[in-house]
């Protein structure tokens, strides 16, 4: 526990850090225009690209998530938590490869369903990625609200407004370039900060073996169980909706999308495939929490076992921890704001409000969205923390991810897939899955069903009436026609083609 003094100062000094930072790449950018603030110009070397992605990934939500699954199934809520993450990284790489080849000039990935299918499609994939961008915002401010204002003893409203006041400024600034080079920074602090921080809670705990011993008394019978990592007790509560909805969130992600598009295209396996191993890398260190507080405090709700725990620490290593969340939680936070920022200046004001919009009114919008949904995210947030606890509202974080992925997959590898079966798999499948998510006993055809029940089944309704539908009213799409003629393509391996693409009609 420390003062509010100090968390305070804490809160004062990454404030000024993060948006000193970014108001020097804003100058040394020249970030004034709307391809620079939302991609990065396409010219992010990718060291930087892939410091970024992990420590997008690294979110703020392992430092409640992973303990709090340790705490309710063992050791094995690390590999239920961190298998799911990884793989979101991974496979979303066969997509992004695709989609580079496919798409070489856009700017967002959503502007791709416009292309493809037209605005009806590009309509309701929006309306999934703003209120998936959304959670996944309330769910970096939610973790500082609890783990700051929980150490600190400052207000939770006050904490989350100023961070999310901080993050909006510095976004305002830069856009992507902000985001990338404040994310590189806080990568660098959350792995060298975190390598040492975990063994010293190890140490302070009484070391590996007095951990050991005071676990399997606490535990009693249940000692063999929790640690196993076999222990799968939990598999239908943790690891299936995880793995259904934020196991493969990373492939509808606007903020993974931002990152793709900004990396040479030669690169992308490369930075997704870092970037995932990263991301195991630093859940398995934040599952050493857990495993402290079952054997310091075995009567602790595993909601409450992260803070419980780092009230072992000294007042100055609990202040080291908080910088750490401060840069996480401001990693993720600024990746779905810029891709809030970006999807409203492109995809809804330049695409459907003012197709003949200058570059510098799609910026003013960007930066003004910018603002606007911080506001937003901060409501939201406000209302979970009275609403919900963490890992209902963390799981329920990748319910847009299951009406989403099929029919993506789809429209890029199957060149009949038409616009009919596309919304109607999309829009389907996301108000069944609300319905089921959301209803009660008293409505109509209700039926219970466990949240991972719920993913499946909207992952299995979006994929099926994509392609039933577009079985019989097909479209007989030609890829090639996407790609602008002119556009310039970095090609894998490094080559530059000007032409208009590769692609043939007959692909599947």
């Amino acid at each position: 526990m420390v003062g509010q003094g100090a968390g305070v100062t804490l809160i004062a000094f990454w404030a000024v850090t993060m948006i000193g930072l970014a108001y020097y790449i804003y100058r040394r950018q020249n970030v004034t225009d709307t391809k620079e603030f939302i991609t990065a110009g396409g010219r992010a070397q990718v060291g930087l690209t892939t410091a970024s992605f992990a420590v997008t990934w690294m979110w703020a939500g392992d430092v409640l998530g992973v303990p709090e699954y340790v705490g309710i199934t063992g050791i094995a809520g690390i590999w239920m938590y961190a298998a799911p993450a990884v793989l979101s990284s991974l496979i979303v790489i066969p997509f992004a490869l695709r989609m580079r080849r496919l798409f070489p000039q856009g700017l967002t990935y959503s502007e791709y369903f416009i292309e493809r299918f037209g605005k009806r499609a590009h309509l309701a994939v929006i309306a999934v990625l703003l209120y998936t961008m959304v959670l996944g915002g309330v769910i970096q401010l939610y973790v500082g609200g609890a783990v700051i204002g929980g150490l600190t003893g400052i207000s939770t409203t006050v904490v989350i407004a100023a961070l999310m006041g901080v993050v909006g400024i510095y976004i305002l600034l830069g856009g992507l370039w902000s985001s990338m080079t404040t994310d590189f920074v806080q990568f660098l602090s959350a792995i060298a900060i975190t390598l040492v921080f975990v063994p010293f809670l190890v140490f302070e705990a009484g070391g590996p073996g007095a951990i050991y011993d005071s676990m399997t008394t606490n535990l009693g019978s249940q000692a063999p169980a929790f640690l196993s990592m076999a222990n799968v007790s939990a598999i239908e509560d943790l690891f299936l909706p995880y793995a259904l909805g934020l196991g493969v969130w990373g492939v509808v992600s606007l903020a993974t999308w931002q990152r793709v598009f900004a990396v040479r295209r030669d690169k992308t396996s490369r930075f997704l495939t870092v970037g995932g191993i990263g991301v195991f890398t630093t859940i398995s260190m934040y599952g050493v929490i857990g495993v402290v507080g079952l054997a310091a405090f075995p009567e602790v709700a595993p909601g409450n076992i992260t803070i419980e725990t780092l009230g072992l620490l000294p007042e100055w290593a609990t202040v080291v921890f908080l910088l750490v969340v401060l840069m996480v939680l401001g990693s993720s936070t600024d990746s779905y704001l810029t891709a809030i920022a970006s999807l409203t200046a492109r995809d809804i004001y330049f695409r459907h409000i003012d197709t003949e919009a200058s570059d510098a009114a799609q910026l003013r919008v960007a930066r003004g969205a910018s603002i606007g949904f911080a506001v937003v995210i901060f409501a939201a947030t406000v209302w979970a923390l009275s609403n919900l606890g963490f890992v209902r509202l963390l799981l329920i974080g990748g319910i847009g991810a299951s009406g989403l992925v099929g029919p993506f997959a789809l429209s890029l590898f199957w060149r009949r897939t038409s616009s009919a079966g596309f919304v109607t798999g999309v829009v389907v499948s996301q108000l069944l899955t609300g319905f089921l998510l959301l209803g009660n006993a008293g409505f109509p055809l209700w039926i219970e069903l466990q949240l991972w029940e719920i993913m499946a089944v909207g992952h299995l309704v979006s994929s099926s009436l994509a392609f039933g539908v577009s079985l019989v009213s097909p479209d007989d799409f030609r890829f090639e026609t996407i790609a602008q003629g002119g556009s310039e393509i970095a090609a894998d391996g490094g080559e530059t083609d000007t032409g208009a693409g590769t692609e043939t009609g007959g692909e599947r």
